[in-house]
């Protein structure tokens, strides 16, 4: 019983640590993301290549190992796609497309998750390095912590500055004109 007690505690710190209910998440977004990109590329890419080298036939990418034919109602001899056997280069193709797609975004949303998960950390070293610098100089944790926290937002807020380029005013532009067509002036004498 005993034992049994102790594997429903770890079973419930296991469920209860945050990357179960991100990778649930994550399994649920990429079983949804995987159905948007089958049906991109078997309603739309798939029919689109069938169409541009099948023919007017409509059989598409295949190779007929064995074909079967059976008669249609009018009595026209068909090709019989359920009985035949044939290699459906076509649907081969879908999947290397679904693969590749499917690959890069998991790619580019690991890579923006990563660049957050980067900025956050350098964040937090920088916040903890900033904080022992200010306990060394006589100041209590909290008064440290939110010192800390004040220049990483300024050096933050500084950055951002420097960032954007300069949005000339109103004033800036009219001059900006008034010199142009001065210029313009000047230039017919």
């Amino acid at each position: 019983m005993k034992r049994l007690k102790s594997l429903w505690r770890e079973f419930r710190q296991f469920i209860a640590r945050g990357n179960v209910v991100d990778l649930a998440v994550a399994v649920i977004i990429g079983a949804a993301f995987n159905a948007i990109v089958t049906s991109l590329t078997n309603n739309i890419l798939k029919p689109l290549i069938n169409w541009a080298v099948g023919g007017s036939d409509g059989a598409g990418l295949v190779t007929m190992l064995k074909t079967v034919y059976t008669e249609d109602a009018a009595g026209n001899m068909i090709v019989d796609m359920t009985n035949s056997i044939y290699i459906d280069w076509g649907t081969f193709i879908m999947k290397i497309i679904d693969f590749i797609m499917i690959a890069l975004v998991l790619f580019i949303i690991i890579k923006v998750y990563s660049g957050f998960k980067n900025a956050a950390n350098k964040r937090i070293k920088q916040t903890e390095k900033l904080i022992g610098k200010f306990r060394k100089d006589g100041m209590s944790e909290q008064e440290a912590k939110k010192k800390a926290e004040e220049q990483i937002a300024a050096e933050q807020s500084a950055l951002q500055e420097q960032a954007e380029p300069h949005k000339p005013t109103t004033e800036e532009l009219l001059a900006e004109i008034r010199d142009i067509l001065k210029k313009n002036d000047g230039d017919k004498s």
